[in-house]
């Protein structure tokens, strides 16, 4: 999967293609500074580095100017810029005993397009391992499409009567409805009715916020 940019750097590197594309050469670190209201060049070092570190740009030692962008290629795809959206992180979801959502609305996770598909979506930090055999660790952030439907097999948000959510596969039975970890250490949750507020489209394992 491409390396996730926090939005900042996501800006940052925009702003690096569109400069080039107009000026056929890059901005000088001021240029970057003024740009984003960044009072010190260090924090400029610290974007590129980070951009270079993970494959989005090259900078050539001794030029002023020295940045160049790393295009995506067939050869070479973990290096790769993939077209992303910035999508809002809402807040802390378990995977595990059930909690009360988290909120942060005033953040944003630059994700993939694959994975967005464009639909209404949102990002969910998850706590808890009890969906690590569906190879969400604790600590990833899943893309979940805000929707109140789900099928059978599902992996969903799904809200309990008590007003707690949790991450687990759903799948209604004659008289309950099943939400299943995805490890043998927890025993599924059996429950009249349950609130379907989203469905897992992906997984982020890579972010790092700003």
């Amino acid at each position: 999967m491409a390396p996730i940019l926090p939005k900042q750097k996501q800006r940052i590197l925009q702003y690096l293609k569109e400069y080039i594309g107009i000026h056929s050469y890059a901005p000088t670190l001021t240029e970057i500074a003024k740009e984003f209201q960044l009072s010190s060049l260090a924090t400029v070092h610290e974007h590129l580095g980070f951009l270079e570190d993970r494959g989005f740009i090259r900078r050539v030692a001794g030029e002023d100017r020295g940045i160049r962008i790393i295009e995506r290629t067939q050869e070479d795809p973990d290096r790769s810029w993939s077209p992303s959206v910035l999508l809002p992180l809402v807040g802390v979801i378990t995977a595990g005993k059930p909690i009360e959502a988290i909120e942060r609305p005033d953040e944003s996770i630059a994700v993939p397009e694959e994975i967005a598909q464009r639909k209404n979506a949102y990002v969910l930090k998850v706590r808890g391992d009890s969906m690590i055999e569906s190879l969400i660790a604790d600590g990833d952030y899943v893309v979940v499409e805000k929707t109140d439907y789900a099928s059978d097999g599902d992996m969903v948000v799904a809200m309990l009567e008590d007003g707690t959510a949790t991450l687990k596969k759903l799948f209604r039975k004659k008289n309950f409805v099943r939400l299943q970890p995805a490890n043998k250490a927890y025993k599924p949750i059996d429950v009249p009715n349950v609130i379907v507020q989203g469905k897992v489209l992906g997984v982020l394992r890579s972010f790092q916020p700003v």
